[in-house]
């Protein structure tokens, strides 16, 4: 698709803005005073209203029958994304799962290469390489004690797996159907996974001493980081190649530690601003090689 310089540039800010923004979940959940399957569940229900009121303010059209089941689709992938990610922290170490799903944009690339022909350069590797390596260091420089599981490890893949997979539908749908159409749909679906999860992961959906600081952490995932961090993504996905803007997720780890420092006092040590440092060059590359 042509596009101006400013409309590309507008779509590349919408994704580093978007996942600066997913940088919160973590401290979401952090401060979540229930599991982490109903925090999800309660993430996608809070978001639902919020991106229904965009949808109809905007007067965005329905999607066809066919893009709806496959935003259908898409949700379901982002909600199993979610749970194998948080069944991944319980079998392995916080360093291995990160690392492993941190793996989501190499994955997406090479399907987009495979699926929407997009050309990957050398600057598109030597920018990835350089950011994969960052991100090995952000989770290194982060390991808890203790051995991780292969069946961990695995669990950790396969969440970069499907959330690869949420993006790639949710790009093909996006040069038909408005992004908040595709987010209140994809949510929608979401939140369907998610009970499901829940309840099969025997997680209670409310506590009987839930706090009102409780409910305001569940409002703020679902009404701020879902809705405008995953819908700001959903935006610039629909007009950038698959192999850059999955790219510029790698925004999310540096953004995370950098709440952590802010909220929690977490500081990272030299190893750690290597990596993050080196996140930042290699999303740079990438973005200049694609200019």
């Amino acid at each position: 698709m042509s596009q101006s310089s400013a409309q590309r540039t507008r779509a590349i800010l919408s994704v580093a803005t978007g996942a600066a923004i997913i940088g919160l979940a973590p401290v979401g959940m952090r401060l979540s005073e229930l599991g982490p399957q109903a925090t999800a569940f309660w993430r996608f229900a809070f978001a639902i209203p919020m991106l229904a009121l965009i949808a109809l303010l905007l007067k965005a059209p329905a999607s066809s029958m066919r893009d709806t089941r496959l935003l259908v689709v898409a949700g379901a992938c982002f909600a199993l994304d979610m749970a194998l990610w948080h069944a991944a922290l319980g079998y392995t170490t916080v360093a291995n799962a990160t690392l492993f799903s941190n793996m989501t944009p190499i994955l997406a690339a090479a399907a987009g290469w495979l699926l929407f022909k997009e050309r990957i350069g050398r600057g598109w590797l030597a920018g990835a390489g350089i950011a994969v390596i960052g991100a090995a260091l952000m989770s290194l420089s982060r390991a808890q004690e203790g051995q991780g599981t292969f069946g961990g490890d695995l669990l950790g893949m396969a969440s970069a797996v499907w959330y690869a997979a949420y993006l790639l539908v949710l790009r093909g749908v996006r040069d038909r159907v408005g992004a908040a159409i595709a987010m209140l749909s994809t949510t929608a679906a979401a939140m369907v996974v998610a009970a499901v999860v829940t309840a099969v992961m025997g997680e209670p959906f409310v506590v009987p001493d839930m706090t009102w600081r409780g409910w305001l952490v569940l409002i703020f995932l679902g009404v701020f980081v879902h809705t405008f961090g995953q819908g700001l993504i959903a935006y610039g996905l629909g007009q950038l190649p698959i192999t850059l803007s999955t790219v510029l997720l790698w925004v999310q780890p540096v953004s995370a530690a950098a709440f952590g420092w802010v909220l929690f006092g977490e500081n990272l040590n030299a190893a750690g601003i290597l990596g993050a440092a080196m996140i930042l060059a290699g999303v740079f590359v990438v973005q200049r090689a694609r200019s």
